[in-house]
């Protein structure tokens, strides 16, 4: 009787690949060092330039408003808001990575990001940070962008239950906010 041997060859096989370009989730490029080996020279050269994708003011609960400005940075998004009001749970500015997803079959795009906020004291959270996810849903055929901001107690805390209702956010693209444009139109 014939025996099948079968061999069984073990590949290198690494879980350091680097993630594809749109799950990438870094905040902005660190200047990389050019030090030629064997030489003091060394030289630093800043990363890509950001490329700023969107940059709009939005209603926030249609009583404030939220400046959002999403940019790409080589293959990373950094997404930035900016809340009129802060509703007990943001805290300032707020810089935080995000992603961008396309959905050709919709005629979508979602632009999604997460922040650690600050403690805000007379908030809901008391002295706990905030961690806060965006999430801004756009029609290809239409200006309108709409999603809301969900706020949750907790350090890097982004799933459960949220500690309040989540901020409705809803407006057109091309209104100018304070990020970088002066006044509103």
């Amino acid at each position: 009787m014939r025996r099948l041997v079968i061999l069984v060859v073990a590949c290198g096989c690494s879980t350091d690949l680097p993630a594809p370009p749109n799950l990438v989730e870094t905040s902005a490029a660190d200047p990389v060092d050019t030090t030629t080996p064997g030489t003091s020279e060394s030289s630093t050269t800043a990363g890509p330039e950001p490329v700023v994708v969107l940059d709009t003011t939005l209603d926030l609960e249609m009583r404030e408003s939220i400046d959002v400005r999403v940019a790409t940075i080589g293959t990373a998004v950094e997404i930035t808001i900016d809340a009129s009001s802060g509703y007990g749970v943001v805290g300032g500015t707020l810089v935080g990575p995000g992603r961008i997803d396309d959905y050709p079959e919709l005629g979508a795009t979602l632009y999604t990001a997460t922040f650690d906020g600050p403690a805000v004291s007379d908030g809901p959270c008391g002295g706990a940070p905030v961690s806060l996810a965006l999430s801004l849903h756009r029609d290809e055929d239409n200006e309108v962008l709409a999603g809301g901001l969900t706020a949750y107690c907790g350090a890097a805390t982004f799933f459960g239950v949220p500690v309040i209702e989540p901020l409705r956010i809803f407006g057109r693209m091309g209104r100018m906010g304070r990020m970088g444009r002066m006044g509103r139109m």
